[in-house]
């Protein structure tokens, strides 16, 4: 199935797919995790975390948020237990 992107959807710049989850980490583990010419662009859950474990960064403890944006309905998850 193809992914169509909304107008207003952003995109991960590291991959280029739609990016559906909204996330928040502290700024000393998205710096240490991001490379440098990506840090002020969107990138996907799924790219900080493949960015994270090539780094050997632990990040679970540290998600301070975690949203879900879809087509037909958007959540909003409470992040109440992480694993490593």
């Amino acid at each position: 199935m193809a992914r169509s992107i909304r107008p207003q959807q952003q995109t991960c710049k590291a991959c280029g797919n739609p990016d559906k989850f909204d996330f928040n980490v502290p700024d000393d583990i998205w710096e240490t995790v991001i490379p440098a010419h990506l840090r002020n662009r969107v990138v996907c859950l799924y790219c900080f975390d493949e960015f994270a474990s090539r780094k050997g960064v632990s990040y679970a403890p540290s998600l301070r948020s975690l949203y879900f944006a879809g087509e037909a309905a958007a959540f909003s998850f409470s992040v109440e237990w992480s694993a490593e």
